[in-house]
């Protein structure tokens, strides 16, 4: 195993862990989840009624509550849906950690596909 193999799948294993970690934080949002915010903009005109069934349940509910945290930490991302004055009416705090963890999350997503297709173009010409 060369050094850049070893390089590789400890980046990979680190990223991994991140996404576990990423996974974890969005469930613990999901549960501090403002209900007042739900009551407001989880609703038609906001969403669809195909929309509202299918991100109630499991596991798109955690969809939901991912792209309400994007709302609440970055509010002009809402426009397009109208829920760019969400963040008025949820706590600051939830707005920091939302805006925070989605920080968190891109960045990890996007090196986690690069850490997948360089993994893959490496191992392929190296069969």
């Amino acid at each position: 195993m060369t050094l850049f193999d070893e390089i590789l799948y400890t980046m990979f294993i680190v990223v991994m862990l991140g996404v576990m970690l990423s996974l974890v934080l969005i469930f613990i949002m999901h549960i501090l989840m403002p209900k007042i915010v739900l009551k407001t903009y989880f609703k038609e005109p906001y969403f669809s009624s195909t929309e509202i069934t299918m991100f109630t349940g499991i596991p798109f509910g955690y969809m939901r509550t991912t792209m309400f945290m994007r709302a609440l930490g970055f509010p002009s991302s809402g426009k397009k849906r109208g829920i760019e004055d969400a963040y008025k009416i949820a706590p600051v705090w939830y707005c920091k950690a939302s805006r925070y963890l989605v920080l968190f999350i891109v960045p990890l997503a996007v090196l986690l596909l690069l850490l997948i297709i360089i993994g893959t173009i490496h191992f392929e010409l190296w069969k």
